[in-house]
């Protein structure tokens, strides 16, 4: 990642955060930030490129950090050795998308992460997400 396009994730974490409550870090909750996927409507038009060029940057993961993050937290999604990174990457997020019990598990494991799972990723996965 370059730094302006860490600059503008840090940006859209600032507005998030400055729309929330005034509170310690230790107790944000930022499970009400983003949109429910049955509430696209909320999904603020200005945010919609950040959430992409986050979309984009995770493309870049390395095919077998997916992989790991997919044995790691058990998800059910079939990987075959001809998938590509992007095929992989398409099928988790089908798979989160389409299961809110999964989505949640891959939240609340934040704090005791599997030692074989990048956290960057799994946050990552997280915040686009909920």
């Amino acid at each position: 990642m370059k730094s302006h396009e860490f600059a503008k994730h840090l940006i859209t974490m600032a507005r998030l955060l400055k729309s929330g409550p005034n509170v310690d870090l230790d107790n944000v909750d930022i499970s009400g930030f983003f949109a429910s996927p049955s509430d696209k409507a909320s999904v603020r038009t200005e945010d919609i490129p950040h959430a992409l060029n986050m979309l984009v940057g995770l493309n870049n993961v390395p095919k077998q950090q997916w992989i790991n993050l997919i044995e790691e937290y058990n998800f059910d999604i079939e990987i075959r050795p001809r998938d590509a990174n992007r095929d992989i990457y398409g099928k988790l997020l089908k798979y989160l998308s389409d299961n809110p019990i999964a989505r949640h598990r891959l939240a609340a494991k934040k704090d005791r992460r599997p030692a074989g799972v990048s956290t960057e990723l799994a946050d990552a996965l997280t915040l686009l997400l909920k």
